[in-house]
Formats: C-alpha cells, sequence, structure tokens
C-alpha cells in the first residue's frame, strides 16, 4: 500500500478507517508472503506426466471445442508481450486460436478480435498477462459439463520483485457480489453466440468494459449455467502504470464500474443507488424501498442484540422486495468491542461449516474487501434476520436446518455486512 495510495484514502475517507486499512493491508501482506513461499515451491518441483499430459491435450473429451483467446493489444512491452504469447503457447489443450485486436481502445480491439473468431467460446487475456498451462484445458472441462461462461481463481505476479500475491480463490457464481465489485474477471471464458447476444464490448464502459460485459451475459443465461474453477489459473502482471499494481491510477474504471451496475440494475427494473464504498472499485447497491405490504416481511432479533443504524428494517425490506429469490437477509453481529460475532457461514470444499470473519474487527474489511460486501451464503443467524412471512414455516431453533428448509424451497440466503447489530 504506497504513499500515494494510503493518501488518496485518507483524503476520503479519514483517519479512523485509515488506521483499518493499513492493519488490513499488513495482514494482506502476511498471506502474500506465504502464498509466494508455497507457489515458488510447487512450480519448481511440478511436472507433467506423460498420463496427465495425454489427458490435457482433450483428446479423451467428448468434445473438444476451439477456443478463441482475444486479445486487445496497445503498445505493449515487448518482454511482458513475449511472455503473454510463451504462456499461451505452452498450453496443454491446443485446440485454440489466438487472435489479437490493435488500432482503437480496448472495447474496439476486443470487438475486432470478436468479430474474426471462430471458436466454440471465446476466453479473454490481457496483453501483458500470463496463464498456467492448464488453463485452457479446465476450461474445455466446464464446457463440456455445457457452461455457458466459465471463469478461474487467480493471482498477481510482481514483475519488479519476482514474487506471486494476491491468490484470490473466488466465491461461486454470485450476482449480489458483482454487483459490489467485478470479481469474476479473469480468466474468463464465454459461449461465442452468449458473448454476441450480450452486444460484445462497450467503449461507453472502458475500464470497466468486462464489469459491463458479464453482467449482460449473466442476465441471459441461468445461474447453474455459469461454471467457477477452483483453481488459480490466471496471472495479473502488476507493472509500473498496470491496474493490477496501482488501480487508483485508473479512476475512470471506476465510473465507468458505477454505471455499468447502474444500467444493469435499471434494465433489470431494479429502483436503487449505487456509491462506491471507501474502497476503489468496490460498490454499495442501496435499494428504494417500494410499496411492499410490511406483513410479508419478519425480523429476528435474539435477546440482547441491538442495531447500530435504525433504519435497518426498511432497509433489509427494500433488499428483500427487489430480489424475490432471496428467502432471508442476515445482519452482521459485534461484540462490544467490535469483533464480529456471526457474519454467515460457508460450507468449505470439505462439506465443514465455516464462520466467516469471526473474530475480526468488523472495521476492517477481510481480504478483497468480502467481508462488508452483501454476499450468498449458506447459512446465517436466525438471531439476527428478516425472513420473507410466506417462510416462516422454515423458522426453526436451528440455523443450519432453517437455511436448509429455505433453500429446499428454492430461494437464496444473503448476508449485508451493513447491517451491523451490537450484542451487548
Amino acid at each position: 500500500m504506497n504513499v500515494k495510495r494510503v493518501t488518496d484514502y485518507f483524503r476520503r475517507n479519514g483517519i479512523g478507517s485509515t488506521y483499518y486499512a493499513v492493519r488490513q493491508h499488513l495482514s494482506d501482506a502476511k498471506v502474500d508472503r506465504e502464498y509466494n513461499r508455497e507457489l515458488k515451491a510447487l512450480h519448481d518441483i511440478r511436472t507433467i506426466d506423460d498420463a496427465s499430459l495425454a489427458r490435457q491435450t482433450g483428446n479423451c473429451l467428448p468434445n473438444k471445442p476451439l477456443i478463441s483467446i482475444l486479445v486487445p493489444t496497445y503498445r505493449p512491452e515487448d518482454k511482458y508481450f513475449r511472455e503473454m504469447l510463451r504462456s499461451v503457447k505452452a498450453q496443454t489443450y491446443q485446440n485454440f486460436e489466438l487472435l489479437l485486436g490493435a488500432g482503437g481502445g480496448i472495447s474496439e480491439n476486443t470487438n475486432a478480435a470478436l468479430s474474426e473468431a471462430r471458436g466454440d467460446y471465446i476466453a479473454l487475456l490481457d496483453q501483458d498477462d500470463f496463464i498456467e498451462p492448464d488453463a485452457l484445458y479446465r476450461i474445455a472441462l466446464e464446457i463440456n459439463m455445457d457452461a455457458k461462461l466459465i471463469y478461474t481463481d487467480e493471482d498477481k505476479y510482481d514483475t519488479e520483485n519476482d514474487c506471486y500475491l494476491r491468490p484470490f480463490r473466488k466465491p461461486d457464481f454470485d450476482m449480489d457480489l458483482l454487483l459490489s465489485n467485478n470479481y469474476v474477471c479473469h480468466f474468463l471464458a464465454v459461449k461465442r453466440e452468449l458473448a454476441l447476444k450480450a452486444g460484445g464490448f462497450n467503449s461507453e464502459y472502458d475500464g470497466a468494459q468486462d464489469h459491463d460485459f458479464i453482467l449482460r451475459c449473466a442476465e441471459l443465461i441461468k445461474p447453474e449455467e455459469i461454471s467457477h474453477v477452483r483453481r488459480i489459473l490466471y496471472h495479473w502482471r502488476i507493472h509500473k502504470g498496470s491496474t493490477a499494481g496501482d488501480p487508483g491510477e485508473k479512476n475512470y474504471a471506476h465510473t465507468a464500474g458505477k454505471r455499468a451496475i447502474e444500467d444493469y440494475l435499471k434494465r433489470n427494473g431494479k429502483d436503487a443507488e449505487v456509491s462506491e464504498t471507501e474502497h476503489r472499485g468496490f460498490y454499495r447497491v442501496e435499494y428504494k424501498a417500494g410499496s411492499a405490504d410490511e406483513d410479508g416481511y419478519k425480523m429476528y432479533l435474539g435477546k440482547g442484540i441491538y442495531p447500530v443504524k435504525k433504519d435497518y428494517e426498511s432497509r433489509m425490506r427494500a433488499y428483500l422486495e427487489a430480489n424475490p429469490d432471496v428467502g432471508a437477509v442476515g445482519g452482521r453481529v459485534i461484540d462490544l468491542l467490535g469483533r464480529v460475532i456471526s457474519a454467515g457461514y460457508e460450507r468449505n470444499e470439505d462439506r465443514e461449516v465455516v464462520p466467516l470473519y469471526r473474530g475480526m474487527n468488523y472495521r476492517m474489511s477481510g481480504e478483497f474487501h468480502m467481508a462488508k460486501l452483501r454476499r450468498q451464503v449458506d447459512i446465517i443467524s436466525n438471531q439476527c434476520m428478516m425472513l420473507r412471512s410466506s417462510l416462516e414455516d422454515c423458522a426453526v431453533s436451528d440455523s443450519g436446518r432453517m437455511c436448509r428448509k429455505i433453500r429446499d424451497k428454492g430461494y437464496r440466503i444473503v448476508i449485508d455486512p451493513q447491517m451491523v447489530f451490537v450484542k451487548k
């Protein structure tokens, strides 16, 4: 977190928020150091055996799709550009074509490449980034499962210091998160027919053109047609002037991201205001209350739990009214010292129930600021939530069982960490 970014953050948010932002940065830096050591050790010993290589060529796949890799270019630095090309050439899955777009803005260049694409799917790669050798193979696997939009996990590579950092192991698809930040980002592959139907890339959102594009694609397909590959396959390169190195250098992109979200909401008939949070490129959607019957929603608060702000009920009700696929929305509960007691629960890859951010100071934002973003979860506490009255039969004493009953009826469950409650 360089001096320029700290100063900018301080001017916008004040000394208190800056203190916790610096604490969060120091916590992230510790994770970065451990990740870099582990990844470099893995790279040193990693080899692909003959059997794995034969499998990853795709010969055993029922469908061996052609993937068109689109790279918009603008005065690329030769060294980084060559490294990007080498990472493409090294792909174990070789049924791809590489198309470069040049001569205009980023959206125009991407559209130029898209217009020439012959692939069943397109994949987006920036001119100075690079991908893992099995990236396209992993994409092809998901295509064979009929996914129409596919994204992978990612990290950053610091060229100057020769280190990998900021491993981003993303959640599965979540529209609430996508309306807070373009967490999907890279590596992204989309069925070409879907990309064309969505209208390609719009130069009005340059700087956030991918965010706008993903939103328009997502509204044309079902959530189950969106697949998340839980592997870090894409490496953003950090160098002077790159967005990965300092998002503050491209403030126009944050304005474009806000407009992309606003326009998505308008297209889908949702009356809401969008504001940028204290973190650049992260947004808050505040839904406006309609004419909903207040009896249609019921607030549950346990003994000794009190709201920090008085308008919580109207805001939670407005959210549920605007999102009929959500059955219940929970608030974040903290203790008198500001430590998180409850902020939702998720199941990890071993299907174990894990509490989110428990014990962390609620003023900190967590990795990738996820702790402060509205998001889908597996479980919320029945001691701090608003439930649709039509689902009152689901409100049992056990929170896990309650949420399972809600999900079984086809509803999502969401945590809104901006709804803060204190347990006294």
